[in-house]
């Protein structure tokens, strides 16, 4: 049982009712158990919920067991708290921030509401990445890597993000466990043009972290964030399995 005023945990499945639908403001701390900032921040999610009790909804959700929400709005890294209002996502704070960077946020979003003012929604999906032009040497990279005669992982990862960061100690560990099956490891942040390439001639959209199974110019399986598992790519690179289907075909 949760203790007076402590925050209470919210899931995909409640996500709509009681965060969008709700008549007042939320504030929703995105965490993790293995997340050592995100504990840190708990006592702080705890106070806030006391101080504001009857004009902000303080919730907790867990990002290992609602991935709909972490990629519906774009969390690529833990804690990240997201406040939302009216239906809108209205601010986002990423890593654990103090006391008062939380109250200064929440103070300015209710003096807005009882201004009257409009609800200034984010953007909560990852933006467009640009597309790369003309045959490069990204793009020829791209395509040499789908065009593989035999199941070929491709693992975007982000060195920056604790999701990913974690993630890839299963691609590490499938990798060790299949040194057979041909991998490439894209970072992002060192090989953007790559990753934007992937994207194009594969059709399937950006998120890191990613892993794609490409052979013969088809994208046979892919996934993101935590659907990313060691199991999951030793499934998709067996002989004669097309886990899920083909989903792109390079041009």
């Amino acid at each position: 049982m949760n203790a007076p005023d402590a925050p209470a945990a919210v899931t995909d499945a409640e996500f709509t009712a009681l965060v969008l639908q709700a008549p007042r403001p939320v504030l929703v701390d995105v965490w993790a158990a293995w997340c050592q900032p995100c504990v840190t921040l708990k006592p702080v999610m705890q106070r806030l919920a006391e101080s504001y009790r009857d004009r902000v909804t303080v919730l907790m959700l867990d990002a290992d067991r609602n991935l709909d929400t972490v990629t519906r709005f774009d969390v690529r890294a833990l804690p990240t708290v997201l406040l939302f209002d009216q239906g809108a996502l209205v601010a986002r704070q990423t890593g654990a921030q103090s006391f008062a960077t939380y109250a200064q946020l929440l103070d300015a979003r209710l003096a807005a509401r009882a201004a009257g003012d409009a609800v200034p929604p984010v953007a909560h999906t990852t933006p467009a990445v640009s597309q790369p032009a003309g045959d490069t040497p990204a793009v020829r990279e791209a395509r040499a890597l789908v065009q593989a005669g035999t199941p070929t992982v491709l693992f975007k990862h982000s060195a920056t993000c604790s999701i990913s960061i974690d993630v890839k100690r299963r691609y590490d560990a499938f990798v060790q466990a299949h040194p057979q099956v041909p991998t490439r490891l894209v970072v992002v942040q060192q090989e953007r043009a790559l990753s934007t390439a992937i994207e194009t001639v594969t059709a399937v959209r950006h998120e890191s972290p990613q892993a794609l199974v490409v052979r013969d110019g088809q994208v046979l399986w892919h996934a993101s964030h935590h659907r990313i598992t060691a199991d999951g790519l030793a499934q998709a690179v067996r002989p004669g399995n097309a886990a899920g289907g083909a989903t792109g075909v390079v041009p």
